[in-house]
């Protein structure tokens, strides 16, 4: 009765009311006073049969509708959750591009190296700059390939001679810095004589591919 007064009616009673509503308007329609004279006509046995199959479809609608609202509410809910695994996966491709913009810079040259002679040039450059005689470096085994669409990979061998310690730490914070070079392995060899160092060493390039896109 409390629900009732307080206009909050569970489903159910919701349904029933709905049904016995319509049931209501029925009988004051022309078409009733027909099913009653049909009834009306029948045997006993008969009626018995046809109140059953009345009261079993009165039961089966609301079953019927409750069924729909299921099905219906689990097909909502399936894209529902369709969307929202959308949203959080667009949410994390966004953060992570962002995570990668904000990191780029620090791990990506934007000046690619495309073939031996660029790495070559690039090396030679990098020691004139510093003041040190280019014929102490010689680059052997360039590889070059792209990551995806947008990062090269670039790869070579150094062989270094007679240079001082403080030379090959400079040239090697040089590469790391300012050409974002990954020093992969080191080989070294003091000249007991001299006290200058030879050896060789492998390093790694990434930079971004779209530069050079952009510029073209």
């Amino acid at each position: 009765m409390e629900d009732i007064t307080n206009g909050k009616l569970p489903l159910f009673k919701k349904i029933d009311r709905e049904v016995f509503s319509r049931i209501d308007k029925f009988k004051t329609t022309p078409g009733y006073n027909n099913i009653q004279d049909f009834f009306n006509g029948l045997e006993e046995e008969q009626q018995k049969v046809f109140k059953g199959a009345v009261i079993l479809l009165i039961f089966l609608l609301p079953l019927l509708l409750i069924s729909f609202l299921w099905w219906q509410n689990n097909n909502l809910k399936s894209e529902i959750d369709a969307r929202i695994s959308l949203i959080a996966k667009a949410n994390e491709v966004v953060g992570l591009r962002q995570g990668l913009t904000n990191i780029s810079p620090r791990i990506l040259s934007e000046n690619p190296i495309d073939g031996a002679s660029m790495m070559t040039s690039r090396i030679s450059n990098l020691l004139s700059s510093m003041g040190v005689d280019i014929s102490k470096v010689q680059v052997s085994n360039y590889n070059g390939e792209m990551l995806g669409t947008s990062i090269m990979r670039s790869e070579a061998d150094f062989a270094f001679n007679n240079f001082s310690t403080d030379e090959l730490m400079n040239v090697f914070t040089s590469m790391i810095q300012r050409e974002k070079f990954k020093i992969q392995s080191v080989d070294i060899t003091r000249n007991a004589e001299s006290n200058l160092l030879k050896g060789q060493f492998h390093a790694i390039h990434f930079s971004n591919a779209q530069t050079n896109a952009e510029e073209d």
